[in-house]
């Protein structure tokens, strides 16, 4: 090869990767800044964040539309729906940390397992550090509890909105939104118990960290195709609609895959807080009812449409975890004492195990 080709290829190959690389680098040098300020300070970004996801989800007057209930303010046998919701989501909570913990005390058995009897401390550390499985519930343990075991209360933020809505984000821990109309939709504890467990297994599994990085690669391949562009941007007009199409798709695949992921973890923590995950199922079902009333689900949807779906249709959902809840329900639970618990928690919220069918208290 002579030296002039050498150079040529050389500048062929900066000028392609030349925009990926600085997208990527913008991204971490973003990363980076967040890390510091929440550092700084926290509490003040966390109120920043806080007023922004209200803004976002259309709150025009926080201070009437919004109403926090704080896990350490529950009165269980409140009347109020707001304090009966919490006590929902606090043994869901509970479930989940003890599911998270379990989960990583096993993986780190099965490490443990293929140590050398006479490893040092320090090596078998390092052995533990680097099994991806460790890491992972770690990382989930990390999500669900922060920095300290003893983490702060969780804290859940009830938003006026017609659209039946609730989650849980990464930047801000141990916050659970819930719309107002999901409470029309969810109406029992155990469909209650359905929804808030689904929404803590996306942040479990870190999924809005999964989302955002599978989001960053899309971004970086798109910008790559079309720095290849040998047209000077002819061809990029032709064909960035179609880049934009596929990475649509390709999040949609993603979100969909999630959204399946949380269903399944759901269910499992629900039945696991003691709840009736065959009846709380049926909130799948109630979602799909509001959304055709609402028009926001057409009645005979293409293959091509619900490619760009993020979530699976409801009933679809909904035939998948009525045949999940033979499986997981309270009685796989037993010798965790989910009959006397389930009861009394019924008793304190929802009236007797007879009347745990009705809607929750609109008061």
């Amino acid at each position: 090869m002579s030296r002039s080709t050498f150079w040529s290829r050389l500048a062929r190959f900066v000028r392609y990767t030349r925009i990926p690389v600085l997208v990527v680098s913008i991204y971490q040098l973003g990363y980076q800044q967040g890390v510091v300020d929440c550092t700084k300070t926290p509490l003040a970004l966390e109120a920043k964040i806080l007023n922004s996801i209200l803004l976002s989800a259309g709150m025009k007057n926080i201070e009437e539309d919004v109403i926090i209930v704080s896990e350490k303010d529950i009165r269980f046998f409140s009347p109020q729906k707001h304090h009966q919701v919490a006590a929902v989501g606090q043994k869901i909570i509970e479930a989940a940390r003890a599911h998270v913990e379990e989960e990583l005390t096993a993986a780190m058995a099965v490490v443990k397992e293929k140590l050398p009897d006479d490893i040092d401390k320090a090596s078998a550390l390092a052995e533990y550090e680097k099994d991806r499985d460790v890491d992972f519930w770690q990382q989930a343990r990390f999500r669900l509890m922060g920095e300290e075991l003893e983490s702060r209360p969780w804290k859940y933020v009830f938003i006026k909105s017609s659209a039946p809505n609730a989650f849980v984000t990464e930047i801000l821990p141990r916050f659970f939104f819930i719309s107002s109309s999901m409470l029309d939709v969810a109406s029992t504890a155990d469909e209650l118990a359905m929804v808030l467990g689904h929404e803590v297994s996306h942040l479990i599994m870190g999924h809005v960290s999964q989302t955002n990085n599978v989001e960053t690669m899309l971004r970086t391949v798109e910008v790559t195709l079309l720095s290849l562009d040998p047209t000077a941007g002819l061809l990029s007009l032709a064909v960035i609609g179609s880049l934009a199409a596929v990475h649509k798709a390709l999040a949609a695949a993603h979100s969909r895959e999630n959204e399946r992921e949380a269903d399944d973890l759901g269910v499992k923590l629900a039945a696991r807080a003691c709840f009736d995950t065959v009846k709380g199922v049926h909130v799948m079902r109630k979602m799909h009812e509001h959304s055709v009333a609402a028009a926001t689900t057409p009645r005979n949807d293409s293959s091509i449409i619900r490619m760009m779906d993020t979530h699976p249709p409801s009933m679809e959902r909904f035939d998948h975890l009525r045949q999940k809840s033979k499986m997981e329900n309270p009685s796989k639970y037993q010798e965790q004492g989910c009959a006397t618990v389930g009861t009394r928690l019924y008793g304190a919220l929802w009236g007797s195990r007879r009347d745990a069918g009705n809607a929750v208290d609109k008061k």
